[in-house]
């Protein structure tokens, strides 16, 4: 799915394409000019280790702290309106309009910091978001990113997207600086929850390069998963349910149950949905079958945060003596892309996936690392299912999404 993080594009329909290498990230000679174009290069502006990795650096960082931070790496406040938040202006350059925004609300730990640089000349836009562009790309953040979007708008004729950072930056080698306006973008999110923004904004909108870190769980962790040895209590049941977070793939615990009226014949789980969408509250609730089989029941807010009232307890696995599954020898084991879907809203199996969707092979990478998935996955031939629920909707918080995944025994 392209990563405009439009979460309710899985209810609609969404595939997948998954290899190994998508995973592989792009390498510079150290020899390479992160810049390396006829763009004016803006090496005054350079800040050690570069703006990304500057600005990384205040996520998580306790509110007490880090105005005498930037203060001694050449900030200096400005008066802002927004009492959740703090401006600063980098008094190391006077010929271009360079801002930093730190965005605190009520939190403890600085959650959300950004980047401004304002100029009505062209080049010099392009060669920062080239620059920006390059520090994420020679980042250590680069290598774990699972969702990344590359765009662009000329005038009114609607966003392209292309699948490389390179043709992002041969586009804007070959604008037109004479066009009336145009946005250059780049979106991302990482294995640690980390959410990157990077736009060039020229025209019509006010002229600059905008660069955006977000990390909310730094303030807002997900909850502890008690762990719990791997009897027969667990693993003798007809359904487990996993549970794998939207923002980071980070496992999340399992639930296991029982069924009546099992069904054996066919390769998918036999759903039945109840579905109400939420102009204001709405609900999910899925079931085996019948209304008899409650596999999941969580309410859904339109800009709000619902909650999964069922199941309410996840754990998970820890490696015991007494139950060693034959899985435990195997390794690399390749992505089964016949034998995992995901559902949408109605309960049904969405049979096509769109080649830009990655999130099926990252679930699986989490899952077939857990004992007790594979326990129930090498005794099914049923086809595995991936639901995203998404307590929040409207202006929902990626953070609060999660995957449920179901396996039948």
């Amino acid at each position: 799915m392209k990563t405009n993080m439009k979460l309710s594009v899985i209810l609609i329909g969404i595939a997948l394409v998954f290899s190994i290498t998508s995973c592989e990230r792009i390498k510079f000679e150290p020899e390479e000019s992160p810049i390396g174009s006829s763009r004016t290069t803006l090496q005054d502006y350079e800040t050690d280790g570069g703006d990304f990795v500057f600005l990384k650096s205040l996520i998580g960082m306790e509110v007490s702290a880090y105005n005498e931070y930037l203060t001694a790496n050449g900030y200096e406040e400005c008066e802002y309106s927004n009492n959740l938040s703090a401006k600063y202006t980098d008094t190391r350059v006077d010929s271009i309009s360079k801002y930093l925004f730190v965005h605190f609300g009520y939190d403890d730990r600085v959650p959300n910091v950004e980047m401004k640089l304002e100029s009505s000349d062209i080049d010099t836009l392009s060669a920062i978001f080239k620059k920006w562009l390059l520090e994420i790309m020679h980042s250590n953040s680069y290598l774990l990113l699972v969702r990344e979007s590359y765009s662009m708008r000329n005038g009114n004729n609607g966003y392209q997207y292309v699948d490389t950072p390179e043709q992002l930056l041969e586009a804007l080698e070959s604008i037109d600086p004479s066009s009336d306006d145009f946005i250059f973008s780049f979106s991302a999110n990482d294995s640690q929850a980390y959410k990157y923004s990077l736009h060039l904004r020229y025209g019509q909108w006010n002229p600059s390069v905008y660069m955006q870190i977000i990390n909310e769980r730094v303030n807002n962790p997900l909850p502890e998963v008690q762990t719990v040895n791997l009897t027969d209590e667990y693993l003798d049941k007809d359904i487990l349910i996993a549970k794998v977070d939207y923002m980071s793939f980070e496992y999340g615990g399992f639930y296991s149950m029982n069924v009546t009226n099992k069904q054996n014949e066919g390769n998918e789980i036999p759903f039945l949905a109840e579905y109400m969408s939420p102009s204001d509250f709405g609900y999910i609730k899925l079931y085996y079958r019948d209304e008899t089989n409650l596999l999941m029941d969580g309410s859904i807010i339109w800009a709000g945060c619902g909650a999964l009232n069922f199941p309410e307890t996840f754990v998970k696995g820890n490696s015991s003596s007494t139950y060693v599954p034959e899985y435990t020898t195997k390794r690399s084991l390749p992505f089964p892309n016949d034998r995992i879907s995901y559902i949408g809203a109605d309960g049904s199996y969405v049979q096509d996936v769109d080649e830009s969707d990655n999130d099926l092979g990252y679930i699986w990478q989490t899952l077939s690392e857990q004992e007790e998935f594979m326990s129930y996955y090498e005794q099914t031939t049923k086809k595995v299912a991936a639901f995203l629920y998404q307590p929040s909707v409207g202006v929902g918080d990626p953070y609060d999404a999660y995957y449920l995944v179901f396996v039948e025994r």
